[in-house]
C-alpha cells in the first residue's frame, strides 16, 4: 500500500477547474522576471496542458525549464539499461526466495487483476519488490486514466514544447539518483511494502481515484493528506521519495532563480506541505501565489 501510493506520487484526466492550483507563480526576493513552478502527474494525457490556465504564457515566457530528470536523457537507451539493472535484485534476493508461496500467489491474483489472467508472480522473479509494486501501481493508475496511451508522459511534453520554443533544459536529479531513491533501500521492506499493497488493493484503488479528483481539482491539501495519511506512507519513505529530494532541489533552484526565469515542472506530490516546494520557497524569501485566471 504505501509503495503504491509513493508510486503516484511518483508517477494524478480531462480538464482542470477555473481554480485548480498547480501551476503557482513565484516572485519577490529581488529577482526581475518572475519563475513558475508546475505540478505534473507523470502519466497524465498530455492534453491536460492545454486546459490549465498560464501554462502557455508561463512556458514562453521562462528561459529554462528543470524537471526531475532530462526526459530525453531518461529516455534513452542507456538510461532504461541502467534502471532495469537497478531493478534487478540479488541472487540471493529473488522474489521468490523473498516470499513465501502464499505470497508470491497473492501478488499473483492482483496482477491478473490489473494485467490479465497470463500474468503471473513467478515471471517477474529476477526484480526486486520495489519494482514489481511500481509496475503494479502503474497499471492500477492507468485502470483509472484509461486515456493515457503512455507515448509522450506530461512531463516530456511539457519539455518537448519547451524545446520546440528553443528553451534550456535542466533537471535536479541524474538517473543513478532516480534508481537509488527507487530501488536502493532494503529488499525487506521493500517487500513487507508490496506484501501491504496486495493485501489492500480495494484501499489502494481508493487512494487512486481520491488523488486523481484531487489532482483534477488542483487540491493539494487533499494530495497531501493522502500522502500523510499512515496507511499509506512511513515517515521515512516520504523523506526518502519527497522530503529529501525537495530540500536538494531547492538548493539548486535557490542558485537558478536570481540569473533566470524558470519553469519547474516536478511531480505534484513535491508541492504541498511544510517540507514541500511552495512553503521552501516562500521560506528563502519567494512570494509564491497560485496563476489563475
Amino acid at each position: 500500500m504505501k509503495k503504491t501510493a509513493l508510486t503516484l506520487v511518483f508517477i494524478l484526466t480531462l480538464a482542470f477547474g477555473a481554480d485548480a492550483q498547480i501551476l503557482w507563480k513565484v516572485s519577490g526576493n529581488g529577482i526581475e522576471r518572475p519563475s513558475y513552478l508546475l505540478g505534473t502527474h507523470h502519466i497524465a494525457p498530455v492534453a491536460i496542458l492545454d486546459t490549465l490556465t498560464g501554462f502557455t504564457d508561463a512556458l514562453q515566457s521562462v528561459d529554462k525549464i528543470y524537471g526531475e530528470l532530462v526526459m530525453s536523457d531518461a529516455s534513452s537507451a542507456a538510461s532504461q539499461q541502467k534502471m532495469a539493472m537497478a531493478a534487478m535484485a540479488p541472487a540471493d534476493s529473488t522474489l521468490s526466495k523473498v516470499l513465501t508461496p502464499a505470497q508470491m500467489d497473492s501478488v499473483t491474483a492482483v496482477l491478473r487483476l490489473y494485467m490479465g489472467p497470463q500474468m503471473d508472480a513467478s515471471m517477474f522473479d529476477a526484480f526486486r519488490p520495489a519494482m514489481v509494486a511500481t509496475l503494479l501501481g502503474l497499471t492500477q493508475t492507468q485502470k483509472e486514466f484509461p486515456e493515457f496511451t503512455g507515448a509522450t508522459p506530461i512531463d516530456a511534453e511539457v519539455q518537448n514544447r519547451a524545446i520546440a520554443l528553443g528553451k534550456e533544459i535542466g533537471s535536479f536529479e541524474t538517473m543513478d539518483q532516480q534508481c537509488a531513491m527507487l530501488f536502493g533501500y532494503p529488499i525487506a521492506q521493500q517487500a513487507a511494502e508490496l506484501l501491504e499493497t496486495v493485501r489492500d488493493d480495494d484501499y489502494a484503488m481508493e487512494m487512486i481515484r481520491k488523488l486523481s479528483r484531487a489532482y483534477l481539482n488542483g487540491d493539494l491539501n487533499s494530495i497531501l493528506a493522502i500522502m500523510e495519511d499512515p496507511k499509506m506512507t512511513t515517515e521515512e519513505s516520504r523523506d526518502r521519495i519527497l522530503n529529501s529530494r525537495n530540500a536538494a532541489w531547492m538548493k539548486v533552484i535557490a542558485g537558478l532563480l536570481p540569473a533566470a526565469s524558470v519553469l519547474i515542472a516536478v511531480g505534484a506530490g513535491h508541492l504541498p506541505g511544510e517540507k514541500g516546494l511552495i512553503s521552501l520557497l516562500r521560506k528563502n524569501g519567494y512570494t509564491v501565489e497560485p496563476v489563475r485566471k
